[in-house]
């Protein structure tokens, strides 16, 4: 197993360079994603109003005449003039710059972090990603990241994010980029970058840039990127076009094609009906209709604002989500639709809900379903659980328990019954936590409550074998029976099995004393019924009679004496 991971982390990284050497050739240049230019080579920097190139160079560049290798990066001719607010790009490796790294927020699932060495760790919470480094997360791993300048970057399944460079300048504006060679991402910002502040995203077919905003970033296997503006704008390049993305919009690149149309995304989905506390896993959630949607989304946070992702699941429209595993807690649900189109929907939430399955449903062991318990008095128990101090065991005439017969609270996992009379029954079982939390009950379990069946002959002689009389149990029924001298029947008389008849006669005499009898049924190819309740039988000296010589010879003595 260790070595079939080992390969497929390896083929995972072996994809991402293959897709970072894609992105060699790739450039930010103002003439659009295909120039000579390597992507880490250029940094863009904002114009402030009255600043010309020359003040630039000296504020930012390490040397002052830095600026004539600006001007002819950036094509420009004397008088070299620069706009005030707009961007030109300058070489990394000419500016003054202090190496910045981002917080590893959260990690929830496997994820990988090769440094820029090459040698891969896992990734932890805590963690800091630096310049050259690539997080890789795998099939069900969510990484939420913090970059310095305020921008939180949720790292989704089966994705590969390389940073390419992030440091602040002499006037301590923030400049990073990274690159997604596959899978999304959701950046979010709740307020605007400073001014010259600035934030780029690649793929191997777009660059983005963000002032203040929330957008997704989907790439697919280097072909093709997806873009979904959430909240502000998003300026998209692709080639030698761009466009602004304003909230609700996404749009499509291909890679060697133009970036398609711009489409609206579809609407959020309405409230998904939730329980306050789902009990037991997995768990279901049925999101209302909505027409046009193709897909719906759950995804589940830790925390109310959405950055501590630890689950998510995707379902045909109609069909319903599903959590399979989580531990007890509480959530935050959010939810999205995608369209036909592929574009998908701003989330709708944060939806609370509680996750608590311990203690679970108590598992019944006994009685066993449709089996037969003889007497008044009915038995039950169950497996005991760490996690309860108590449980509710309740007992009704029907299945949906509407016709309680008896409900009560027990310290230890096993019950007996009040006085039952012959009928159909069905027991069911909570367990209670330290906390005042009730478990779900247990499934209805149910059994049938006889009479026992009493034999005859119960008080004999011991100058005659006894004879031992009951009423049958079912039709073609065949029965065992023991006799013994204790109640614990460690001291077997009789251990007579598969009778036929519903009579017993001993084959031998008895000592006086009291034997113990029970007697159990059963159908041919069914299990056995239980032992029938103990019953005794007491066995007497039969009271000696006077010869009739000897009481006629008294009663003559009797007459003579008168």
């Amino acid at each position: 197993m260790q070595n079939c991971d080992s390969l497929r982390r390896l083929q995972h990284i072996g994809y991402v360079l293959l897709c970072l050497l894609i992105l060699v050739t790739l450039t930010p240049g103002s003439s659009g994603a295909a120039t000579k230019k390597k992507p880490d080579d250029l940094v863009p920097l904002q114009v402030a109003a009255g600043t010309n190139l020359i003040e630039l160079a000296r504020e930012y560049c390490h040397k002052p005449d830095s600026w004539k290798t600006i001007a002819r990066i950036n094509k420009l001719e004397p008088p070299y003039i620069i706009y005030a607010y707009r961007e030109i790009d300058v070489p990394l490796s000419l500016l003054k710059i202090k190496a910045l790294s981002l917080e590893v927020v959260t990690v929830s699932g496997e994820a990988v972090l090769e440094k820029r060495n090459g040698k891969p760790t896992r990734l932890s919470s805590g963690d800091r990603m630096t310049p050259g480094d690539t997080i890789m997360t795998g099939e069900e791993a969510f990484v939420q990241l913090l970059f310095p300048n305020g921008v939180y970057t949720r790292l989704d399944p089966d994705s590969a994010l390389t940073l390419s460079y992030l440091f602040s300048l002499s006037d301590g504006k923030i400049k990073a980029e990274a690159i997604l060679a596959q899978g999304r991402l959701t950046h979010s910002l709740d307020k605007k970058l400073r001014f010259n502040d600035s934030m780029r995203t690649r793929t191997p077919v777009v660059i983005t840039g963000i002032r203040g905003t929330e957008y997704r970033l989907k790439t697919e296997e280097a072909q093709a990127t997806t873009v979904e503006t959430l909240a502000g704008e998003v300026t998209v390049r692709a080639g030698a076009k761009s466009v602004r993305l304003r909230a609700d919009q996404g749009v499509r690149a291909q890679r060697g094609t133009i970036l398609g149309p711009t489409r609206p995304l579809p609407q959020p989905p309405a409230a998904a009906p939730l329980e306050s506390v789902y009990r037991t896993l997995p768990l279901q959630v049925q999101v209302p209709a909505q027409a046009g949607v193709r897909e719906v989304k759950l995804r589940l946070s830790s925390d109310e604002a959405g950055r501590a992702t630890v689950y998510e699941h995707s379902a045909k429209a109609g069909a319903p989500l599903k959590v399979q595993e989580l531990p007890d807690g509480r959530y935050f649900a959010f939810f999205t639709s995608t369209d036909k189109n592929g574009f998908e929907s701003r989330e709708q939430g944060p939806q609370p809900l509680v996750i608590r399955t311990m203690p679970p449903p108590p598992m019944v062991i006994a009685p066993r379903k449709g089996s037969i318990q003889w007497g008044t008095i009915a038995q039950a128990n169950w497996l005991e659980s760490d996690q309860a101090v108590r449980y509710r065991a309740q007992i009704a005439r029907d299945v949906d328990f509407t016709d309680i017969v008896d409900e009560r609270e027990l310290k230890e996992p096993t019950y007996s019954s009040p006085e039952l009379s012959p009928g159909s029954y069905y027991i069911r079982v909570q367990a209670l936590a330290a906390d005042g939390f009730t478990s779900n009950f247990s499934a209805p379990l149910n059994w049938e409550q006889r009479e026992a069946p009493a034999m005859s002959g119960m008080e004999s002689t011991s100058d005659e074998p006894p004879v031992l009389q009951w009423p049958s149990m079912g039709e073609n029924w065949r029965y065992d029976i023991q006799v013994a001298r204790d109640k614990e029947f460690t001291e077997l008389l009789i251990d007579q099995r598969n009778l036929a008849a519903t009579s017993y006669t001993f084959p031998d005499k008895l000592d006086p004393g009291k034997y113990y009898i029970h007697l159990r049924g059963f159908e041919q190819g069914k299990p056995a019924t239980p032992w029938t309740p103990t019953q005794t039988m007491t066995v007497k000296n039969r009271p000696k009679v006077l010869e009739g010589s000897l009481i006629g010879a008294l009663l003559l003595g009797v007459v003579l004496l008168l």
